[in-house]
């Protein structure tokens, strides 16, 4: 249990869950939280799938806690280097999750702006109620600042520069059904529907092969930036990796004899 965030287990699901100051405003003690958390959870043995919620009804986080910026002297010589400080010291929590050997799932029951968008951005799988009311998207520009999360590199990584160049320099706030359409979340389902959906896709990457998911995920992000011949030299190794692992041993003999693999995630 701590100050802004709760693990919780289930088998070989951890849920993450938000609780800072009713809103999960993103603050140092927010991202130092979320990074301690994912960072165990990606090393333990156990945890297969990880998913991210909120404990609060109408938000899953409303962006940037803009109060810890408020006392930053913006005459002193040294503030853009303060800024920059903070902001790299933020984003090392939305690394963690990003970096999490296990899937990542954002249960996304509420607004998700600002930070909150970045956030999901991190996640592998987003899954976001469609409630009328819930937006998500980079707010940040109609404030005279942007994104400083990742925001900027990762939506256009995500969904295309000519889907994402607009919603950053309008800072559009999408429903559900939108972002689902855009390719910002994967699905966009009744309030009714939000935890049975999550639950299913946990529970289904639970039974996966978690050390070739977590290999893939490496390669992939690694590799997504490389000139084709570097990218191609991590997913070999990666791929020995995965190859000499306990479960490609399952995978490969259940798919010999004709039957479901039972993987053990190591």
């Amino acid at each position: 249990m701590g100050e802004c965030v709760d693990v919780k287990r289930a088998g070989a699901i951890a849920t993450v869950v938000m609780h800072r100051k009713g809103n999960n405003g993103i603050a140092q003690d927010l991202s130092d939280e979320l990074k301690a958390a994912f960072e165990g959870l990606g090393r333990h043995a156990e945890v297969r799938v990880v998913v991210l919620a909120s404990e609060y009804e109408k938000y899953f986080s409303v962006g940037a806690d803009l109060t810890e910026m408020g006392g930053v002297d913006r005459e002193a010589p040294d503030a853009a280097d303060r800024i920059v400080d903070f902001v790299t010291r933020s984003q090392a929590g939305f690394n963690a999750i990003e970096a999490c050997p296990k899937p990542v799932i954002a249960r996304i029951n509420g607004h998700a702006l600002g930070g909150g968008c970045e956030l999901a951005l991190c996640c592998d799988y987003r899954i976001m109620v469609e409630d009328g009311r819930s937006r998500i998207g980079q707010s940040e520009a109609p404030l005279g600042i942007i994104p400083g999360a990742g925001g900027t590199q990762r939506l256009p990584r995500l969904i295309g520069k000519a889907k994402a160049l607009p919603m950053l320099l309008e800072g559009k706030r999408l429903s559900a059904k939108e972002a689902e359409e855009v390719g910002l979340v994967n699905r966009a389902v009744a309030p009714d529907e939000l935890d049975a959906a999550v639950d299913e896709l946990a529970q289904r990457l639970a039974k996966a092969a978690t050390v070739a998911l977590g290999l893939i995920k490496d390669a992939v992000n690694r590799g997504l930036d490389l000139p084709l011949p570097e990218a191609l030299e991590i997913e070999a190794r990666n791929f020995a990796k995965a190859s000499l692992s306990e479960d490609a041993v399952i995978g490969i003999m259940s798919f010999l004899s004709k039957q479901e693999a039972e993987f053990k995630g190591r």
